[in-house]
């Protein structure tokens, strides 16, 4: 199964709704990207240079979530007390927390997809329907999911539906400028990626089998580099700013390490204490 290399932004799909509109709302509190954002005072260039860094975080790069599906043929054991529980979700009331935690919900379905838990996949699937619903975007929503329930024991057909979304992702970043929020959807995405691999890999031994799994654990420094180097961008945003800090102190501890060998045991609990540090202040 091959898949999409924009997978890792599994719960962006929602984003794409404004590639056939912006976005509008009688309620500008709740609506992601009616809000005022750092983005309105940029200049065209800036915007472009925003543009460029935001495609390159993706460019030339595996997609995170090989990483779990790469675990998941591995045979390594579900968790699903890894997962940001589906309560959390009603507390996400500001745009920021919206955002980095839609990344985070969306990885937390595709691994429950992965490995065919569907009890956690519904459950997933309606609490990113939910918050879809608070950041008005439901109706595109609905388009590329109407059959999720349906096809919810066949992996290949909920991949596919990802696929799609994120060719349209990709045409609301290209048409309508909202980097930031779509940055913070591919932070949340990619710290929960570093989350759920280190976490379900610092138990088992290397093995020549699980070699590479190891090895993409250690690249995901690149994600890091790029993500600073987009953040950089958004740093005088308040909760950006705040975000660029945690990412460089995560990229410091990612540095840290040399080489994919490095990542002993003790290695990847340190690396998770980091990545946990970062991933509880978009959580909690």
């Amino acid at each position: 199964m091959k898949l999409h290399k924009r997978v890792l932004l599994v719960a962006s799909v929602l984003l794409s709704a404004a590639t056939a509109c912006k976005q509008t709302s009688t309620d500008s509190a709740s609506s992601q990207d009616t809000l005022p954002t750092i983005e309105d005072t940029m200049s065209k260039e800036q915007k472009e240079l925003v543009d460029f860094k935001f495609f390159f975080t993706l460019a030339n790069l595996p997609s995170p979530m090989e990483l779990i599906n790469d675990i998941y043929k591995n045979e390594v054991p579900f968790n699903s007390d890894l997962l940001n529980s589906t309560d959390h979700e009603e507390k996400y009331t500001s745009a920021y927390k919206k955002s980095v935690n839609y990344g985070i919900y969306g990885i937390d379905m595709a691994y429950a997809a992965f490995y065919g838990q569907n009890q956690d996949l519904l459950s997933y699937y309606s609490t990113t329907k939910a918050l879809a619903e608070k950041m008005n975007v439901q109706e595109t929503f609905d388009r590329y999911t109407e059959s999720f329930q349906k096809n919810s024991d066949n992996q290949d057909s909920l991949v596919r539906m990802i696929d799609k979304a994120y060719a349209e992702t990709d045409n609301y970043l290209r048409n309508n400028g909202r980097y930031m929020t779509a940055a913070h959807v591919l932070a949340g995405a990619i710290i929960e990626v570093q989350h759920l691999s280190i976490a379900l890999m610092k138990e088992q031994e290397r093995t020549p089998g699980n070699a590479a799994i190891f090895e993409k654990i250690f690249n995901q420094r690149m994600y890091l580099d790029n993500l600073v180097n987009l953040f950089k961008e958004f740093e005088k945003d308040p909760d950006s700013g705040k975000l660029l800090k945690d990412l460089q102190e995560l990229q410091a501890a990612f540095n840290a390490v040399k080489s994919a060998d490095e990542l002993t045991k003790d290695r990847l609990t340190n690396l998770l204490v980091t990545v946990d540090k970062v991933r509880n202040r978009m959580t909690n």
